[in-house]
């Protein structure tokens, strides 16, 4: 079967198909592609052009000589390929492929027109100082905006293919030297032996790479920006990019760099540790406070000062349900108005958020059907809750809140304890790519503790000092 009929069979019911022949120096060619995928102005430019100039005297095997000499013919890369299955690959990417009636060769051009967003600010990183660019969903951006950081031949990039049915490219990065070769290893066998029908984004990596689905906590970090995934190629670790998505995923991670921002690196080393150990008392708070606030209330009031509590209880004599009861009421009607919105468009998301937990909660006490401390404490929470840097680490919080406060419900603060006890053990279980997800505490590093609990001055950082 001829190149041009097993193609035009194998891709038989595609109405966006076009084939056009031309005659060019008594030989006929035909130009095959996807209307819609072929930037027609390149391929007018460099491929009709040149054929439509070959002289009418020309025979056919000059015509095939020039062809196949093609510094003399076309002036733009091409492939050349004898397999018609990969001249059809290149089709479904959006490329152009040209055949003649004299030879069962196949020159395929990289002409296609993908929709590219240009480079934008970081919608959900934000930061007040560094760099405010962000990823887009173009494999090719993405990686030039990692090269413009990096200009060390010590960076490597490996390319994949995923998904049966939607191809996407997939590039590994990692440093040489700087990264630990299992590491490399591990991930380059992972990704080689994925055989997906299908790779929409980040998320599908992340999960498929994934040592333990059923844990709340996120293994690897998913960032939309080019600094945050320079510096944690700088430090050894792998950054997977995803065709079609602006977000990437960087592997591994513990859980001491999910607690810290990119912010911190762009301020003052003073500022960054106060504001680090903000964020690691207020993940308690929020992980513990209103579970904490259930037990004590409820099976050991006489740990409250006697004044305080009188307002407590003088607070709830009108309130119909047990404290467990109103903070689960409390905790869900907050977590429904986070959803909202974020679903709703932008510009009233954080109007509903705010404007209605203050109008539901208002209304909520005045009504008696909760207490006004009982409104603080879940307001503070969740409130707590936006301080955390990354927000998988964020959700894993608001899940667990829910596991603490049924335990404080049934066994008062040692039901608490136990929770934290047990949620401690699994995250210690936690090894993600070979790694301790509590390192550098457990297993104890003592030169990586430095950028745990403080920010290190810039000129006293060496290598293998961060997290």
């Amino acid at each position: 079967m001829e190149p041009l009929e097993y193609i035009t069979t194998h891709l038989k019911g595609r109405s966006d198909l076009v084939v056009q022949m031309l005659e060019s120096g008594g030989t006929q060619w035909h130009i095959v592609y996807f209307y819609g995928a072929v930037n027609m102005d390149m391929l007018q430019m460099h491929v009709f052009r040149p054929l439509c100039e070959v002289p009418l005297e020309s025979t056919g095997s000059q015509v095939q000589e020039s062809l196949y000499r093609l510094h003399s013919f076309f002036t733009t890369p091409y492939q050349m390929t004898m397999n018609p299955d990969k001249a059809i690959q290149h089709l479904l990417l959006g490329e152009v492929i040209l055949l003649s009636d004299y030879s069962r060769r196949i020159v395929m051009f990289p002409f296609s027109q993908a929709a590219k967003r240009p480079v934008d600010t970081a919608k959900n990183e934000r930061n007040i100082r560094g760099p405010k660019e962000a990823f887009v969903e173009d494999l090719e951006t993405n990686l030039s905006l990692i090269r413009q950081r990096i200009k060390s031949p010590l960076l490597k990039v490996e390319s994949f293919t995923l998904g049966e049915h939607t191809q996407t490219g997939v590039l590994m990065l990692y440093m040489e030297g700087i990264c630990e070769s299992p590491l490399t290893d591990s991930i380059r066998q992972r990704l080689s032996n994925l055989k997906p029908q299908q790779v929409l984004g980040s998320s599908f990596i992340e999960e498929c790479l994934d040592d333990h689905h059923y844990s709340p906590f996120p293994q690897m970090i998913n960032t939309e920006r080019p600094d945050v995934a320079v510096s944690s190629l700088l430090e050894g670790r792998v950054l997977i990019l995803t065709e079609g998505t602006p977000n990437h995923v960087i592997a591994p991670v513990s859980f001491y760099s999910l607690m810290q921002s990119a912010e911190d690196y762009y301020q003052r080393p003073f500022f960054s540790t106060w504001i680090r150990w903000v964020r690691y008392l207020f993940y308690l708070v929020t992980l513990v406070l209103p579970s904490a606030y259930v037990a004590i209330t409820t099976f050991h009031p006489e740990m409250i000062p006697m004044n305080l509590l009188i307002t407590i209880a003088s607070s709830r004599d009108i309130v119909p349900f047990p404290a467990v009861l109103e903070a689960f009421m409390m905790e869900l009607t907050f977590e429904v108005l986070r959803e909202a919105g974020q679903r709703i468009p932008s510009a009233l998301g954080q109007t509903i958020s705010i404007v209605g937990a203050l109008v539901v909660g208002e209304a909520a006490v005045q009504a008696g059907i909760v207490s006004a401390p009982m409104v603080i404490i879940v307001a503070l929470t969740g409130i707590s809750s936006f301080i955390i840097p990354h927000f998988a680490l964020s959700l894993a919080v608001r899940f667990l809140r829910f596991t603490l406060l049924f335990m404080a419900s049934v066994f008062g603060l040692f039901g608490v304890l136990l929770g934290v006890i047990l949620v401690y053990i699994h995250m210690l279980s936690l090894n993600p790519f070979g790694k301790p997800y509590l390192t550098p505490l457990i297993p104890l590093k003592p030169s990586l503790l430095g950028d745990v609990l403080a920010r290190i001055p810039w000129p006293k950082v060496r290598p293998g000092n961060k997290t």
